[in-house]
């Protein structure tokens, strides 16, 4: 989802929730996809929370998706309560999924609201898409005011520091082979300033999510004459995101052809090794941790799935009882340490040396994955087992050892049916601790 996408459902949801349509409502979400991560995190900044997720696939039916368990319509459903409201963002099926509600009770705009775009020509559609030039027009010329004629204007849209991580690795080849020595390296976040910065990218600035689709937007639609490469594949709805998946294109193979138009020869260029051995030392110290015998838990994904609570709690009995100490990854407000361990913060700067230092890490894939993919430490990332995007699973998109990042973690695959041979891999991959 593109965040001018992101910014329209935000918009719906907060006007559902100031009708008062939300409050003290069981709220469900019907779809078990990728839509539905997004929904969920828009909710949480509003101040609510999804009480469960339904969906008509019977492949999907009794899998975890954000850590609760995907229901039957009408196994969630009926008999007929007043008090459920259920979401819909589906992209070809929400009149089919509208109807099957009406028919159980549920009646559209007070039970089931429908999120979904509009798009068509109607003049306050066209007189938005108008501003939209101008104001990334305007943004375009600011950035690049004082620049030499031929600077570069680089584009990264995405939250996502797993993406700026990719881009790192081939941003200085791209620069020497097209000859760019001066350019403009906008980004949507400060976390993806400091992963840039990890590559020695400079000129830097970081720009709202809204402003850099102004500018892709001009650029698409009316700018061509504009030096701008947007450093994301399939932008914009662009046929090579459908590709995904397909005969093994996977999240890295996909930015190094479509983003930088590389083949497999062009090699990794890893950040630059940094001394942090201060700063680690003094985490360690702060948090009472122990080197080489510290196990990281990273819970938190924008973009993946949610383990389920219980299973983590068990994953930190068991490190403890092997003698670890065990801290949680906990970056903003919103994240909270797993019970009985030690709420950590490290800069993305400092994750590898962190790491490498700790010993061990236990997390949902996610950016911070690919930022620790060369660390030395013992590393076990969780995907979601059937968790389609496009033609095939996250984990045979994301896998870090397909990409060429690593081959030295241990990644698996999770499903609630299968927790215990989950939890089992966790435990053998986990070798006890050396007592002296």
């Amino acid at each position: 989802m593109d965040n001018r996408s992101r910014e329209i459902l935000r918009r719906k949801l907060t006007r559902l929730a100031r009708r008062g349509l939300l409050r003290d409502k069981k709220i469900l979400l019907f779809g078990a996809s990728f839509f539905s991560r997004e929904v969920k995190n828009c909710l949480s900044e509003l101040g609510f929370a999804i009480d469960g997720v339904i969906d008509n696939d019977s492949r999907k039916i009794g899998i975890a998706c954000m850590g609760m368990r995907v229901q039957r319509p009408e196994d969630a459903l009926l008999p007929y309560d007043d008090g459920f409201v259920v979401l819909i963002l589906s992209g070809g099926f929400y009149r089919e999924m509208t109807r099957q509600l009406r028919l159980m009770g549920y009646s559209e705009n007070r039970h089931v609201f429908v999120l979904n775009f509009k798009i068509d020509e109607s003049p306050p559609v066209m007189a938005y898409a108008a501003a939209r030039t101008i104001r990334g027009n305007a943004a375009y010329r600011k950035l690049m005011q004082g620049m030499p004629e031929k600077s570069v204007l680089f584009i990264a849209p995405y939250t996502g520091t797993g993406d700026i991580y990719l881009i790192g690795l081939f941003f200085r080849e791209y620069l020497r082979r097209n000859g760019i020595s001066e350019y403009v390296f906008v980004v949507v976040s400060g976390a993806c300033k400091k992963v840039a910065e990890m590559f020695g990218i400079w000129n830097i600035v970081v720009v709202k999510p809204a402003v850099a689709d102004d500018m892709i937007h001009c650029r698409c639609f009316l700018r061509e004459d504009w030096p701008v490469v947007v450093l994301n594949d399939g932008w914009l709805g662009e046929p090579s995101q459908w590709l995904r998946g397909y005969k093994g294109l996977h999240f890295e193979k996909v930015f190094r052809r479509f983003v930088f138009g590389f083949d497999d020869s062009v090699p990794f260029a890893l950040p630059p090794k940094m001394d942090c051995r201060e700063e680690t030392d003094a985490l360690f110290l702060k948090h009472g941790l122990k080197k080489g015998e510290t196990v990281v838990l990273s819970p938190y994904s924008n973009t993946l799935f949610d383990l389920p609570g219980d299973l983590w709690r068990r994953i930190v009995e068991h490190c403890k009882g092997l003698g670890y100490a065990v801290c949680t990854n906990c970056a903003g407000a919103s994240e909270k340490a797993i019970a009985g361990t030690e709420a950590v913060f490290f800069p993305l700067s400092l994750a590898k040396a962190f790491l490498d230092a700790a010993g061990y890490f236990i997390g949902v894939r996610s950016g911070l994955c690919d930022i620790i993919s060369a660390s030395s430490c013992k590393k076990i990332v969780l995907y979601e087992k059937d968790g389609f995007f496009y033609k095939c699973s996250s984990y045979a998109y994301f896998g870090l050892a397909r990409m060429g990042l690593c081959g030295d973690a241990t990644e698996i695959e999770y499903r609630d049916d299968i927790r215990e041979g989950v939890f089992k891999e966790i435990k053998d991959a986990l070798r006890p601790r050396e007592v002296n």
